[in-house]
């Protein structure tokens, strides 16, 4: 089945957390994503979404990394450090982090805002 993006949908959905404080960003993304299959959870920050995973334990979180309280580095390493091993995490960022600062916090990916969808897609498809 192809959705309106022109892209088949996903074979297996995924439960997929998008951090970010920028609502048209978090807008954007997930209706990318649900056009994919994929079912999101938002946050609008680090704080609320450490509760999300801790709650509902998503396959994916993507992450900015400038936010309120608990920003998206801190996020990816309190996610790595607490043993959810099984959740993968891109940081999706704006250039307020190097994609060495993400590695070491201990993301799976690194995404530029300005990067195409594709490449965030990619990332996604790659890392799942």
């Amino acid at each position: 089945m192809l959705l309106r993006t022109g892209l088949p949908s996903v074979a297996n959905p995924l439960y997929v957390l998008v951090a970010d404080d920028d609502p048209d960003i978090r807008e954007m993304v997930r209706t990318a994503l649900q056009l994919d299959g994929h079912r999101v959870l938002e946050a609008p920050d680090g704080q609320t979404a450490w509760n999300l995973i801790v709650a509902n334990r998503p396959a994916l979180v993507l992450t900015d990394v400038q936010m309120p309280g608990i920003d998206g580095l801190e996020l990816t390493a309190l996610i790595k450090a607490n043993g959810y091993d099984d959740t993968k995490v891109i940081v999706f960022t704006a250039g307020m982090a190097t994609a060495w600062q993400a590695q070491r916090a201990g993301a799976d990916a690194f995404v530029t805002k300005s990067a195409p969808l594709l490449e965030l897609r990619a990332a996604q498809k790659l890392k799942t």
